[in-house]
C-alpha cells in the first residue's frame, strides 16, 4: 500500500498539483485522527515534500479495497460527486461570491489538490487528495453522539455560509448553476425514480418510534392528527421522499446531503470553546431544500431537552449567519419560509437519524444482534440496533414532528 500511495503521489506532483514544475523529494505515511467512513474510502495520511522546499500534510481518499463493499456503497458514484463539487461547483461559487473583505463570513472547506475517478476495474487506483486539515487545529468534536450549545451554533452558522452560496449564484447565473448541480448523481432513487432502500425501510423504522411513543404518552398522541398523517407518509415512504427530497423553488440550495457530526470539523480557543468549523466530505450532495442538510444535523446531535427548549433558538441561528452571508437583494428565505421548509422536508432527517442514532447507541455486546444479523430480511438488524436506546431516540423524533406539524412533505397528503 505504502509503496503504491507514494508512486501516485510521484505522479500527482510531477502533473503540477502541488505547483508547477516541481517534483516529489520526499513522502512519509503517518497515522492521525478522522472518522472512520471505510464504506466509503479508506484514508491515509503523509507528508509531501517538493522540490521548490514546499512542504504539504495531506490526506489521501481511496476507495474500499474490498469490491463488493465498493460497489454495494456506489463508491465510484461518490467520489464523482465530490470531485464535482471540488473541481466545477465549489470553484463557480466562490467566483459568483467574490471576494470577502477581512474574511468576514468566509466558509472553511478542505484544500482539494488532486482527484482522479476512472470506477470500475480501475477503481483500487483511484483517489482524491486534500489538505490534512487536522494540522490546521481542525478536529472531531469528543461528544460522540450529541453535541453542547456552542458546537451546535457554530456548525449552524457553517452550514448556512454553505447554503448562501447558493443563492448568491442563483441570483448571478441561475442557469449555470442549475446545470452544474445537475451533475451531481442522486444516490437515494434509481433511474426509475424508485427510492432504492426497499423492504418497508421508512415505514417500519417510523412504527419502531411511533409504538414506543404510543406506549409512552398513548393518551396524548394515539387520536393525534399530526401522527396520523405521519403514519400515512411512513405507509407511501417512495412519494413522501420524493416530494421531501425534491427541489422546492425558489429556495432549494445545493445541500451537502449527509450533514452530521461526521462531516464537520473544528478549530478551538484557549478556552476549549469552539469558534470556527469546516465541512467536509461532499459525496451525497444533492439539489433540495436546506432543511434536509438541517433537519439531518439537528435531529442527529441534539436530546430532545435542546430539542424542546431550544429548537427555535437553533433555527434563528442558522437563518441569522445565513442572512450575513447573504447580500442585499438576493432571494432566501424569510424565517417563516424556513419554518415551512422545515415542515415540508424534516422527514429526511428523521430518515437519516432513525439509522445513525441506534448504530451510535449499539451494544456490540447484545446477542440479538448475532441473531438477527443472518436473518433473511435485512430490516430486521436495524430494528433492533441500539436496544431500548435506541428505540426511546427514536419516539423523541417522532414525538417531535408531531409536535412541530413536520408532517407536509409538499402538502403530500392534501
Amino acid at each position: 500500500m505504502e509503496l503504491f500511495v507514494e508512486t501516485e503521489i510521484k505522479a500527482i506532483v510531477a502533473e503540477g498539483a502541488f505547483g508547477k514544475n516541481c517534483n516529489l523529494v520526499s513522502f512519509n505515511m503517518y497515522n492521525d485522527i478522522i472518522e472512520k467512513k471505510e464504506w466509503k474510502y479508506k484514508a491515509i495520511f503523509g507528508d509531501i515534500v517538493t522540490s521548490d522546499e514546499s512542504h504539504y500534510s495531506v490526506l489521501i481518499k481511496l476507495k474500499n479495497r474490498d469490491k463488493t463493499i465498493r460497489e454495494s456503497s456506489e463508491c465510484d458514484v461518490l467520489f464523482q460527486n465530490e470531485l464535482n463539487i471540488y473541481e466545477k461547483i465549489i470553484p463557480f461559487l466562490l467566483e459568483c461570491r467574490g471576494p470577502l473583505v477581512n474574511d468576514v463570513n468566509a466558509l472553511s472547506l478542505p484544500r482539494f489538490f488532486y482527484g482522479r475517478n476512472n470506477g470500475g476495474e480501475l477503481a483500487e487506483k483511484d483517489l482524491i487528495v486534500f489538505e490534512n486539515v487536522n494540522t490546521l487545529g481542525y478536529r472531531f468534536t469528543e461528544e460522540q453522539i450529541f453535541l453542547d450549545n456552542d458546537h451546535l451554533i457554530i456548525a449552524l452558522q457553517a452550514i448556512a455560509e454553505f447554503h448562501g452560496l447558493s443563492y448568491i449564484a442563483k441570483h448571478k447565473n441561475v442557469s449555470r448553476f442549475l446545470d452544474m448541480v445537475a451533475d451531481v448523481q442522486d444516490l437515494q432513487f434509481d433511474g426509475n425514480g424508485h427510492w432504492t432502500a426497499q423492504n418497508d425501510l421508512l415505514k417500519r423504522m417510523g412504527k419502531r418510534g411511533v409504538d414506543r411513543l404510543l406506549e409512552r404518552d398513548g393518551g396524548r398522541y394515539r387520536d393525534h392528527e399530526q401522527l396520523r398523517r405521519l403514519n400515512k407518509l411512513f405507509d407511501n415512504a417512495t412519494d413522501t421522499l420524493r416530494r421531501a427530497f425534491g427541489a422546492h423553488e425558489p429556495l432549494s440550495v445545493l445541500c451537502h446531503g449527509e450533514y452530521c457530526r461526521g462531516s464537520v470539523m473544528f478549530q478551538y480557543d484557549d478556552c476549549g470553546r469552539p469558534f470556527d468549523a469546516l465541512i467536509m466530505d461532499f459525496f451525497e450532495s444533492r439539489y433540495g431544500s436546506p432543511a434536509l442538510d438541517l433537519s439531518l444535523f439537528l435531529y442527529t446531535t441534539t436530546t430532545q431537552h435542546v430539542r424542546e427548549t431550544h429548537w427555535g433558538d437553533l433555527l434563528d441561528a442558522y437563518w441569522a449567519a445565513l442572512t450575513a452571508a447573504v447580500p442585499p437583494g438576493v432571494r432566501f428565505p424569510d424565517r417563516a419560509e424556513l419554518d415551512a421548509e422545515m415542515a415540508a422536508s424534516a422527514i429526511v432527517g428523521f430518515m437519516g437519524a432513525s439509522f445513525i442514532l441506534p448504530y451510535k447507541l449499539r451494544d456490540h455486546s447484545d446477542p440479538l444482534l448475532d441473531s438477527v444479523a443472518t436473518s433473511d430480511d435485512p430490516v430486521d438488524y436495524f430494528l433492533v440496533l441500539g436496544g431500548d436506546a435506541g428505540t426511546e431516540c427514536l419516539a423523541d423524533l417522532i414525538q417531535h414532528m408531531v409536535d412541530m406539524a413536520y408532517t407536509q412533505p409538499c402538502n403530500a397528503l392534501g
